[in-house]
């Protein structure tokens, strides 16, 4: 027996749930018998009182302890056989970065949902410890703890087994917890307390009125909870220093309701606990109501088992019980009757019980850990000088090691403690044992150090109360430890997920992202189950956290029975049918799911299984559409994306009852009839069903080949809604293409002369569609004129080229008159659609090659690329994405799923948002770092980086994944934060979106200045413009010498203290200069792409924080500190892919100390200027030959090789391509091994021609000969350049050209 069995109660059995009343039959429900409805839960309405709600009333029961506790609160001396209760060793407070803060100071809880939360369930008990054994003769005793157990009982319905008598009863999706039914009407309660204002006694009436009306608003409940728990408070500590009892509080009984109500319908959260446990022991008045209080903090750490403050309180109680039995000086008196039986319950062993559980559960905790560790060996170690043996001195000394082996912030007041243990214990090994422990401990030091700015930021923001901040820390601390852990880091980033989950208990989104990290590393020390049954009493309104918890019982293999109790749980109190319909849809997808595939995937499957499996998927439904029509009344049409229909049809279809699943189709199509994708899934479905008749083989040789009748059916049951199919033309060539490949000559005949048709009715209706956005032009011309492309430089170079032949982008393309014939040309070349014209080929084989698969979709379309992507090392499977030249093309060459390639049978998807725009990362990041930034959401297709030829300023990328699904995941990561303080942004891709304008610019808060003294630095702009108010940035662009370049531009956070700025400072005196100031504008959408960048280094600022001329050299010192020419100092990188940019390149020379890097993409390549003739040395060894991307080495050349050589070939269509000669140019220019080639001149060195003797006839002038006339032209008109540039600028332009 032990202290979880004895102190929780047991589950009465309630009555058997009655079948639910008859509910609306879906589209794919026609039963002749009636089935069962849903009940009506009542509509959720707004309560009014968001003031109310969202205030907190102050809470003060930390500065007013109760008289009961006073003493043993300031007890110090430990009793003679009881433990110690002095303070903890280390002085670290319970606040904390991951604990509540203090009560006086809280916050109201609440919720980004509305409050939903299921029946809780039983959650897995501890052991005891012998010494609660003997609670068993104790509590059959007492009467009145018995009577507490039954009120606290957990109610639930107990359910008939499964068989087929009763399979509506136990699969039915109807609610069956008759304990959530609509309670009968009760008077309204009256609230009178002295302990409360007028203005408290209002807010509950409107409380309890707002719950009355919706018993599932989670503020509403918190907030009652409250006000209640404040006025217990008020009255038992008055203004004038007197205590009252707190059992006179007038609203005992309807607080501890609601902490009741409270609590059989969500999780309390760990400040609630505290409420209700400080509560209880206040109102404790012998044993039997003592252990009760003792169950509560049993109860409270099982739901909130990594909550530190919970723990240390629950430690704390027992020893104050501890200390009324054995204490010389008992804090409170007990009867005679109370102490005796207290001597069996209350001893050491229960309290060093309790630590040890909580000491476990928080070990990984590396901020509050301390709280409960310190408090855990502190009562060992006078347990230990209490009752000496050499066994317990060994087993601290073990705990000792355990502790100093994991992070914690404490970890010095830990081995402090430690090392006085050792000199007591151990006095004669001192020296060997610390020298041993310092160095096995030694990176657990540095652990916490890594984390110890974190922890610091964390800690901050929860000390200011800004939950704000707080939030945004934890996101990053949580980003940081998954994109720095080691092999031996699981458990602390766990723990760190605990600790969000504990601050942030009703956010599903970090239970999500706990669950999927927990998914991803797959370490059976951490019960995900466990994990997931927390989340959805926490977060209940989450159909994706019930979704989880269903497919991972699934996957674990549990017992039907267990797994539909959980979705029972999950449906029959209407909590998800009370918030978004879209949670309670993904809760029996996983459901339905689930059944289909018991049914149908599992090998000892029987025939009962599929008949349950209708008969859920049926209830499925009617739940759904039920919830439908009371939610939106005549306005539901049912799920737009059928989705339990489709599972149903996919049931039907693997019981081989196609009729049945057909005849589902059909119902679907007057909710759907006006989908293009609903028509083509319809027909793939039919096409798929047809596929057996396909291939002739020696069952039908001499037979004529049965023809798709019914997919021919379908697609012309389709374009029969033409004026109202929101994508018609795919269809109308789908049909016909249909017709060509299946049907007979005059079936072939007719869908022709159908076609014509059909485009007649489209081009009247795209005319009409024409005239109407001609009609609101002006509006959207408005709109458009604050607006820009989002990528606009995302275009390619044939879409460039495609471009020069518009006269404009917005010209319509003309629309046909009635008379036209069709034409197969289009006037206006449509802007390529990469995402919407391209398909996903699944389970390809391994040796598959790009030609291949062109062959086998040649009938299909144009098409533009083929890319191959290996599915694994092991597996024999390939996956490719298919691009066509339209997305038409793409819906059609589905149709060659129904037809083996090669033998094996393939799937085809459509790639529609599959693939993100990804853009504002790092601008060193490459290929490797979007990678393991966005693999842990699914499996990675392709990433491509656009081409920096024609504009070097791009910086986006595209990230295709294998499905929808996955890409969504992976837009979580939109506008976090990543290196450098930069936000992400991660959208799904779409080549027509357009994107307002966001920043300092867009919203008028950046200054731009002009006529700036060129010595003014940013420190003194910063002082003359911060008077307007906060400055967010300063850019102040400047040239190498350290002076400005006499503009520059300031970000205010407000757009009213950009405006104060110009206002005063336009026109105004500034060291000299009349200052312009202005707001700043975008510049123009149109301009000129940048082919080449130059990166110049700022390795040496400090030299320019001050004004030029403060620091004075020799002419000889300037002289001695001149650099080689420039030209002696560079090199150039060849064959670097045009996807590179400067500041990866920059990456890989910070080594070796560069000045410039000038980026020429066009020519494949970069020309590097250092600091140093020997730092191009050690560039050279070091980079020639380095893989800077997959395949793909760089070499190291000369200015001049690099100005000869081309960029590298992409052809349009991913033709193979063509084998490059690369032919070495020797130093100097000339090809080959040095020598020239044929009918070459040999020019005359530029350094030769000047020592020739004048006598000599001169040599014919080569190309290089007049460039040097050239600039030596330009030099003599141009005023001489500063000492500090020298010729260096020239002679590097000369290296450029």
């Amino acid at each position: 027996m032990d202290i979880n069995s004895l102190l929780s109660p047991q589950e009465s059995p309630s009555a058997e749930t009655p079948p639910p009343p008859p509910a609306l039959a879906s589209p794919s429900l026609r039963s002749p018998s009636k089935r069962p409805s849903l009940r009506h839960m009542p509509s959720r309405t707004s309560s009014g009182l968001s003031q109310q709600i969202t205030s907190s009333p102050q809470y003060f029961h930390d500065q007013l302890p109760t008289p009961g506790h006073a003493v043993y609160q300031q007890h110090t001396t430990p009793p003679a056989r009881s433990p110690g209760f002095t303070s903890f060793p280390n002085g670290r407070t319970i606040h904390s970065a991951a604990s509540t803060p203090p009560i006086d100071a809280r916050q109201p809880l609440g919720s980004p949902h509305d409050a939903r939360m299921t029946p809780p369930h039983p959650l897995s008990r501890q052991a005891s410890t012998p010494g609660m054994d003997t609670l068993a003769d104790l509590a059959a005793m007492q009467q009145r703890q018995e009577a507490a157990r039954q009120n606290a009982a957990v109610y639930q319905a107990q359910r008939p087994s499964i068989s087929l008598q009763n399979i509506p009863r136990t699969i039915s999706g109807t609610p069956s917890d008759i304990s959530m039914a609509e309670p009968s009407p009760k008077p309204p309660r009256v609230f009178v307390s002295k302990a409360l204002d007028a203005e408290n006694i209002a807010t509950l009436n409107q409380l309890e009125a707002a719950l009355k009306d919706n018993p599932f608003d989670y503020y509403s409940h918190v907030s009652f909870v409250h006000i209640l728990h404040t006025g217990l408070q008020t009255h038992m500590y008055s203004q004038d220093g007197s205590y009252q009892d707190a059992r006179s509080y007038e609203l005992l009984p309807i607080l501890r309701e609601a902490y009741e109500t409270m609590d059989a319908k969500y999780a309390l959260g760990e400040q609630l606990w505290e409420y209700r446990l400080n509560d209880e022991k206040t109102l404790a008045r012998n044993v039997e109501e003592r252990l009760a209080v003792l169950e509560l903090y049993n109860k409270a750490t099982q739901e909130e088992p990594y909550s530190a403050k919970l723990w240390v309180a629950y430690g704390d109680y027992v020893s104050f019980l501890i200390s009324c039995i054995w204490g010389p000086n008992p804090p409170e008196q007990w009867t005679a009757e109370d102490r005796e039986i207290g001597k069996e319950v209350f001893n050491t062993e229960l309290l060093l019980d309790v630590l040890q559980r909580g000491a476990d559960s928080v070990k990984n905790n590396v901020s509050d850990s301390s709280l409960v560790w310190d408090r855990y060996l502190q009562v060992l170690q006078e347990d230990l000088e209490q009752h000496y043996n050499f066994d317990k001195v060994m087993r601290v000394l073990n705990i000792f090691d355990r502790r100093l082996e994991q992070p914690h912030a404490s970890w010095d007041n830990t081995f402090s403690a430690y090392s006085q243990f050792i000199s007591r214990y151990h006095a004669n090994e001192y020296d060997k044992i610390m020298q041993g422990t310092l160095a096995r401990t030694t990176k657990v030091k540095q652990m916490y150090g890594a984390r110890e700015e974190q922890e610091f930021n964390l800690l901050k923001a929860v000390q200011q109360n800004d939950k704000e901040a707080e939030y945004s820390y934890t996101t990053r601390y949580l980003k940081w430890e998954k994109k720095t852990m080691g092999p031996f880091s699981f458990p602390l980033v766990n723990a760190l997920y605990e600790r969000a989950t504990l601050r942030f208990p009703v956010n599903p989104e970090i239970w999500e992202d706990h669950i999927e990290f927990l998914i991803w590393q797959s370490n059976r020390d951490v019960p995900l189950l466990s994990v997931l049954e927390r989340a959805t009493r926490h977060c209940p309104w989450s159909g994706a956290l019930w979704s989880h918890r269903i497919l991972t019982m699934e996957a674990e293999n549990k017992s039907f029975n267990e797994i539909e109790r959980v979705k029972h749980s999950a449906s029959e109190t209407g909590l998800l049918e009370h918030s978004d319909l879209e949670e309670l849809i993904k809760v029996q997808i996983a459901w339905c799911g689930y059944l289909r595939r018991k049914a149908f995937d599992d090998a000892g499957a029987m025939e009962d299984d599929a008949d349950i499996a209708e008969v859920g998927i049926r209830s499925a439904l009617e739940l759904v559409n039920e919830t439908g029509i009371k939610k939106y009344a005549e306005k539901w049409t049912g799920d737009p994306k059928y989705r339990l229909e489709r599972i149903h049809i996919k049931f039907w279809t693997q019981r081989a009852d196609l009729k049945e699943a057909r005849r589902i189709w059909n119902d679907l199509v007057p909710h759907q009839q006006d989908s293009y994708d609903f028509w083509y899934r319809y027909y793939i479905w039919e096409m798929v069903v047809w596929s057996n008749n396909a291939v002739r083989d020696r069952s039908n040789a001499g037979q004529h080949l049965k023809t798709p009748t019914l997919a021919t059916l379908v697609l012309e049951q389709g374009i029969k809604r033409l004026t109202t199919l929101d994508f018609p033309e795919p269809l109308v060539e789908m049909y016909v293409n249909h017709c060509e490949q299946h049907e007979s000559v005059l079936k072939v005949r007719s869908a022709i002369i159908e076609r014509r048709r059909a485009e007649r009715i489209i081009s009247h209706r795209r005319q009409a569609e024409y005239e109407q956005a001609q009609q609101a032009e002006p509006v959207a011309a408005q709109e458009a004129s604050s607006s820009g492309k989002r990528k606009l430089d995302a275009v390619t170079e044939e879409d460039r080229v495609a471009k020069k032949n518009k006269q404009t982008d917005d010209v319509p393309a003309p629309v046909r008159g009635v008379s036209e014939a069709p034409s197969e040309t289009h006037s206006v070349q449509l802007k390529r659609d990469r995402e919407n014209s391209s398909i996903i080929v699944r389970n390809l084989p391994k040796d598959t090659t790009q030609m291949r698969v062109r062959q086998f979709f040649s009938d299909a379309g144009e098409v533009r690329s083929v890319t191959l992507k290996q599915d694994g090392v092991s597996d024999l499977t390939t996956t490719a994405t298919v691009e066509f030249s339209s997305p038409e093309e793409a819906e059609y060459s589905r149709v060659k799923e129904a037809k083996s390639f090669d033998g094996v049978d393939i799937q085809i998807t459509r790639a529609g948002n599959t693939t993100l725009y990804v853009t504002n990362y790092p601008p060193q990041a490459d290929d490797a770092y979007i990678r393991n930034l966005f693999s842990p959401f699914g499996k990675i297709l392709e990433l491509r980086f656009p081409s920096l030829k024609f504009d070097t300023h791009r910086r986006f990328c595209y990230v295709q994944f294998s499905n929808p699904d996955e890409a969504r995941a992976a837009t979580k990561l939109d506008n976090t934060e990543v290196d450098g303080g930069l936000k992400l942004i991660a959208k799904i891709s779409d080549p027509n979106a357009k994107q307002k304008r966001q920043g300092a610019t867009a919203e008028g808060r950046e200054v731009y200045l002009w006529r700036l003294a060129f010595t003014i630095k940013r420190k003194e702009l910063q002082e003359i413009f911060s008077k307007f108010g906060k400055i967010q940035h300063i850019k102040l662009p400047t040239i190498p010498n350290g002076r400005n370049k006499g503009f520059g531009y300031i970000t205010y956070e407000r757009k009213e203290d950009a405006e104060a700025a110009v206002a005063e400072m336009n026109g105004k005196d500034l060291w000299g200069l009349d200052v312009h100031a202005e707001i700043a504008s975008d510049r123009p959408t149109v301009k000129q792409p940048k082919i080449k960048s130059t990166l110049e280094s700022t390795a040496s600022p400090e030299a320019w924080d001050h004004t030029p001329g403060a620091d004075q050299h020799t002419e000889g010192e300037a002289k001695s500190a001149a650099p080689a020419p420039v030209r002696e100092r560079s090199l150039a990188l060849l064959d670097l892919p045009d996807t590179v940019n400067d500041a990866r390149v920059s990456e890989l020379l910070k080594p070796f100390g560069y000045k410039k890097i000038t980026l020429m993409p066009q020519h494949g390549g970069a020309i590097i200027e250092l600091d140093t003739v020997e730092a191009v040395g050690k560039a050279s060894l070091a980079l020639d030959g380095y893989e800077i991307s997959a395949d793909r080495k760089i070499r190291v050349g000369t200015p001049q090789e690099l100005k000869a050589s081309r960029g590298e070939f992409k052809p349009n269509n991913s033709f193979i391509q063509p084998a490059r000669v690369n032919r070495p140019v020797a130093r100097g220019g000339l090809r080959g091994r040095g020598k020239p080639g044929l009918g070459a001149r040999a020019g005359t060195p530029r350094t030769a021609a000047s020592s020739s003797n004048a006598g000599e006839k001169p040599a014919a002038k080569s190309n290089d000969d007049f460039r040097a006339m050239l600039l030596a032209g330009k030099k003599s008109a141009e005023p001489e350049p500063a000492v500090s540039n020298g010729d260096g600028e020239k002679e590097m332009k000369d290296a450029e050209s």
